[in-house]
């Protein structure tokens, strides 16, 4: 890619993240990753990510707090719950969910109708 897209990886549990992140970057893309809702947000405010790749249930801070302060960002959702993946389509900036255990395929399908 001439122009690498960036995307912003969070998840509480770093496997998951290292494996998003190691699949991304596999396929092109530039991927930082956050472990918190803080850090998230600090990350972006920094980093400025094409898009970001949220897991909703994580402690402190949910995704869902997160994406109500990061309005500008397109933030595709990650739960393995029905009852958050309703919750994620009520916010603004939401591109909707994907379910736990992830299909990295799935995964990489989204992200390529997204940018």
């Amino acid at each position: 890619m001439a122009d690498k897209k960036k995307i912003l990886v969070v998840d509480d549990h770093s496997d998951i993240a290292i494996t998003i992140t190691n699949f991304l970057k596999f396929n092109g893309f530039d991927v930082i990753q956050a472990y918190t809702g803080e850090d998230a947000i600090k990350k972006c405010t920094k980093e400025k990510p094409d898009m970001i790749i949220m897991d909703i249930m994580m402690p402190k801070m949910s995704g869902i707090d997160v994406a109500k302060k990061l309005t500008k960002y397109k933030i595709l959702f990650m739960t393995a719950y029905d009852d958050l993946e309703i919750e994620s389509k009520k916010i603004k900036n939401s591109l909707g969910c994907i379910r736990k255990p992830l299909d990295l395929k799935e995964l990489l399908e989204k992200i390529k109708k997204t940018l």
